[in-house]
Order: structure tokens, then C-alpha cells, then sequence
């Protein structure tokens, strides 16, 4: 026999819930047991228990996703700390040294448009671009690679200390 999808939903869910749903159960038999009582007494405390069965199953359906997403979230974290532990495992083994293991961490420098690309292969050192032949010439003297100012600036420089030692 064929089961239908919204009764075989149903049931999952009905699985899912077992706990919360046989206390309900078990509260609302209570209820039609406290209902032996006089009426001015079983009739109140059957509604008592009737909605505090009520109250309490929508506070349980209402908080199962949020408590499935913190499992979830937990288990993610626990999975990556023993990702974590291995790594430093396998790092106090001396397997890797701690020197190669610094050097793969750091980021390498994109070429180009400066958009960040994942290079094939990590291991591959970046080179830098050389400087152009003319920021060589306007940085005045090419030999001397503390000289960064071109002349013009220096002279400019030289006046006004001169016109600032002549105001004192």
C-alpha cells in the first residue's frame, strides 16, 4: 500500500516530535480524569491542564528550529576545532616545519586589475613589477636609492629654510 506525501510528511514530522506530543497526551488523559471531579472543581483545573498542555507544545514546536540550528552551528564548531587540533598535531610532529607553515600562510600579492585571484598553486613565489625607467630619472640621482626627491624640490626645500630663518 502507497502511503500519500502529506500523511507520510505527517508521521515525520509526528517522529520528530515524539517526546513533546506524549506529554501532551499524557497531560490531556489528566484532564478527562480530573473531569471525575465536582464540576465546580474539575471543570477549571481541566482547562488549566488542557492549556498548559497547549502552551507548552507551541512553545516546543516554536523553538525546535531554533535549538536544530544551534546543534547544527555546535557541530560545525566542534568538527573545526578538531580540524584545528589535528593541524597542531601534525605541526608539534614536526612533519611541517613551523618556517614553511609561515610562508603558506601569508596572502600572495595579485598582479593586474588588483582584483584578488586563487593562484593554482600556492607554493608559486609572486614577483614584483620593476620600476619604470623614467620614476628612476625623476627620483634624481638612479645610483643612490636613498635620494627619492628629484633636485627642483631640493632647491625649493633649501629656499624656504633660508626665508624662514631670515623672518626670525
Amino acid at each position: 500500500m502507497r502511503i500519500p506525501k502529506p500523511v507520510n510528511a505527517a508521521l515525520d514530522w509526528a517522529e520528530g516530535h515524539r517526546k513533546a506530543l506524549a506529554a501532551v497526551v499524557a497531560l490531556i488523559l489528566a484532564a478527562a480524569a480530573v473531569l471525575g471531579a465536582p464540576p465546580a472543581v474539575g471543570y477549571p483545573v481541566a482547562a488549566f491542564i488542557v492549556g498548559l498542555a497547549a502552551g507548552g507544545f507551541w512553545v516546543h514546536v516554536r523553538m525546535a528550529r531554533r535549538v536544530a540550528r544551534v546543534r547544527a552551528e555546535v557541530d560545525d564548531l566542534l568538527r573545526q576545532n578538531g580540524a584545528l587540533r589535528h593541524r597542531n598535531n601534525v605541526l608539534a610532529s614536526g612533519v611541517i616545519t613551523r618556517e614553511s607553515q609561515a610562508t603558506q600562510a601569508l596572502l600572495s600579492i595579485p598582479e593586474g586589475d588588483g582584483t584578488l585571484r586563487v593562484e593554482a598553486d600556492p607554493q608559486r613565489t609572486q614577483q614584483l613589477p620593476e620600476m619604470p625607467e623614467a620614476a628612476d630619472e625623476a627620483a634624481g640621482e638612479a645610483g643612490d636609492p636613498q635620494r627619492t626627491l628629484p633636485e627642483a624640490v631640493d632647491a625649493r626645500d633649501a629656499q624656504a629654510g633660508e626665508k624662514d630663518g631670515a623672518g626670525r
